[in-house]
């Protein structure tokens, strides 16, 4: 009988490992009781359901008996969702760097029986390949090392755990401010390729936490070239490969410095980070295709990212990149099959989206737009032709789901939509927005305690930093949204249970969870860097601005102090690393609040809430109060009333408020005067 016990997970990645041959074991302290007892080496290997070469190397090596038999043989075996324990891929992940090797997925990482690693990389093929040795040489070799030459071992692992300790330790110098930040845009910019837009060369991540913070630091420097920059960034992603022109969504980043060539998966953070950012930027720039890819990307969201709970609908964590075994095959097409379907109306179609008879990837095509959008009538036209494409794509066989719930990715998408349906007049948006929220609490509150993810009914690991504080931020968003204070509420609860659970007293800033994840290392991280989502630490840097700003409450502000004293830090590098905390400063600096009062749904607040939003101040946020009802409601509402029974706006920033403003010209023009105004 198989010794399996991936059957049992609650991670559909995992539950795709449950017919190996591989004696796989799931993360918990009974494996490392179990390595220790035989002196066994563990191997740990991390990955997730939508990476490719995940499947690549389970395909080879997982699914392959002599492989299984030697690691079944030489080691106890454990299998990781990284999005379901985020805290243990953190952790090895930084254990790969420190033996100076680059990250990734798989991640194939080799630790004591007590956790501690001595030697790791990600993904091994079956056979020498690539300058890479075959994966059954790597066991036999890993192996032999951990039994005859203990003492190579214990240095490694000595190495390791110290450079992993040190690493934890903040870089901050307290000197993060906002002119030096400023200052570090020529640095960003010559990162930036002023051809494709983003990061120059390849591969080609979104990076939306960067591009955010250029376009917030830019309202103040007011550079052309970055604002070119980040517009072209976004155009270029909205109208590449990378973006999906039948049914809407980002795939995870580019192969290629094009944007042509995604690696197909789709995720749900990316979305939900890129909705956001997009929705920001057209504010200012009205681009139709940013907000074409905004309502595109959010009805890819509710049509095929939908997953039932018995408490209503929740979102999925993201789609596979293969299907069939073939990376990409939904995806792309070949010239005879848009022949066959669009007919007379093929080549118009073929000559914006890029098909060829040879193909522009791998011998098939990638839709990208490579014409204008100067036709109105032409534009319909197309858009009729992407429809019969999209409705001959659903009859293909789909990329597998992962239909697990993930507290942190949900909440993003909530803030997203909040933020979008405020914009574009979209309050179906904000009932979605509602109803998602209401079915994550309901879904991932178990017995008062918050869980990180659902699958199937099943809780697994219990929420980290990233869950407390997009939720934090997904309850603002949806307080700006309605003005229902219970939200707000409920961003005050969980701002005080990480204040409780997850703050470190002593040297200040917030664990990426609540208790020590490998007892064998003297490690807690802290996270500050960006990655493809933000950090913890940056995203309560945001939580605790608006706390403050809304509530006046001196707490907020010592907090946010001493998250900019321990990670705050002027050098450009450091910066570029964590621009998420530096977006934070700039919010926190230049924060402008608009408290609307009056009857909610009338055209006089309307008037006054649509000129508020769209003006495009990357530093605002719109509070909506009745003027009468203020029990339970932020400080900075108290004494709004309406003026002469009409609505009646007020803009506060630096403590000080306007008087009350009940005409959108007098607010426009308020508002204009601020806009000349720098807090440099």
């Amino acid at each position: 009988m198989s010794q399996n016990q991936l059957g049992q997970s609650t991670s559909p990645y995992l539950l795709q490992h449950a017919d190996n041959p591989v004696h796989w074991k799931i993360w918990n302290d009974g494996v490392f009781a179990q390595a220790k007892s035989e002196d066994k080496p563990i191997l740990l290997s991390v990955g997730y359901a939508a990476c490719h070469w995940c499947h690549v190397m389970a395909h080879e090596s997982f699914e392959d008996i002599e492989t299984a038999q030697l690691m079944n043989e030489l080691f106890i075996n454990i299998k990781v969702d990284r999005e379901e324990h985020p805290d243990v891929d953190h952790i090895y992940q930084r254990a790969l760097s420190v033996l100076g090797q680059p990250g990734g997925w798989p991640l194939t990482m080799f630790l004591t029986p007590s956790g501690q690693p001595f030697w790791g990389g990600t993904y091994f093929p079956k056979t020498a390949l690539y300058g890479r040795p075959s994966f059954k040489d790597v066991l036999k070799t890993i192996a032999d090392i951990y039994h005859s030459k203990k003492e190579d071992v214990s240095q490694n692992v000595t190495a390791i755990a110290d450079a992993l300790e040190d690493m934890s330790k903040p870089r901050g110098n307290g000197g993060l401010h906002l002119k030096a930040m400023c200052d570090t845009l020529p640095f960003i910019q010559r990162n930036l390729d002023p051809v494709h837009g983003g990061l120059q060369g390849a591969p080609k991540f979104p990076q939306p936490v960067l591009l955010d913070f250029l376009w917030r630091t830019n309202w103040i420097k007011k550079n052309p070239q970055i604002d070119h920059l980040l517009c072209l960034s976004l155009e270029k992603m909205c109208l590449g490969g990378i973006y999906d022109h039948l049914g809407g969504g980002f795939a995870r980043y580019s192969t290629d410095e094009e944007w042509l060539a995604p690696h197909f998966e789709k995720m749900l953070y990316d979305n939900a980070q890129l909705v956001s950012l997009l929705t920001m930027v057209w504010r200012k720039h009205q681009n139709p295709l940013f907000k074409r890819s905004v309502f595109e990307t959010i009805d890819w969201i509710f049509n095929e990212m939908r997953v039932e709970t018995d408490n209503g609908f929740a979102l999925a964590s993201a789609y596979d990149a293969d299907s069939e075994g073939v990376e990409g095959k939904f995806y792309v097409w070949n010239e005879d099959e848009i022949d066959r379907l669009l007919e007379n109306d093929s080549p118009l179609f073929k000559t914006a989206y890029d098909v060829s008879s040879q193909g522009n990837w791998e011998g098939h095509n990638i839709l990208r737009r490579v014409t204008p959008f100067e036709n109105p009538a032409q534009e319909d036209k197309l858009d009729k032709l992407r429809q019969t494409l999209y409705q001959e794509r659903k009859k293909r066989i789909w990329p597998a789901r992962d239909d697990k719930v993930l507290c942190d990715w949900n909440a993003m998408m909530i803030k997203a939509l909040s933020e979008a349906a405020l914009v574009f007049d979209q309050p179906d948006w904000i009932k979605q927005a509602q109803d998602l929220y209401a079915t994550l609490k309901k879904t991932m509150i178990k017995e008062g305690i918050l869980y990180h993810s659902w699958f199937k009914g099943r809780h697994s690991t219990t929420a980290y930093l990233e869950d407390y504080a997009n939720l934090c931020l997904a309850a603002l968003a949806l307080y700006e949204a309605t003005g229902h204070t219970s939200y707000y509420q409920d961003c005050l609860k969980w701002s005080d249970h990480l204040e409780d659970h997850f703050w470190d007293v002593e040297n200040h800033g917030y664990h990426f969870a609540d208790k020590q994840t490998v007892e064998g290392l003297n490690v807690r991280p802290k996270p500050i860097n960006d990655s493809a989502t933000p950090s913890g630490n940056g995203l309560m840097a945001h939580v605790l601005c608006d706390l403050y700003h809304l509530s006046g409450n001196p707490k907020y502000q010592e907090r946010f102090n001493q998250l900019m004293q321990l990670f705050g830090n002027d050098d450009p590098n450091q910066i570029f690393a964590a621009p998420g905390l530096c977006s934070a400063l700039i919010r926190f600096e230049a924060m402008e609040t608009i408290v609307v009062v009056g009857k909610t749904g009338t055209n006089d607040i309307n008037s006054l809430i649509n000129k508020a939003y769209l003006y495009p101040s990357p530093t605002r946020k719109v509070l909506l109060g009745d003027g009468q009802n203020q029990q339970n409601t932020p400080e900075i509402l108290q004494g709004k009333v309406l003026y002469n029974q009409k609505a009646t706006a007020y803009v506060c920033q630096n403590a000080t408020c306007s008087p009350p403003l009940t005409e959108p010209s007098m607010l426009e023009a308020h508002l204009n005067d601020l806009t000349k105004q720098s807090p440099l």
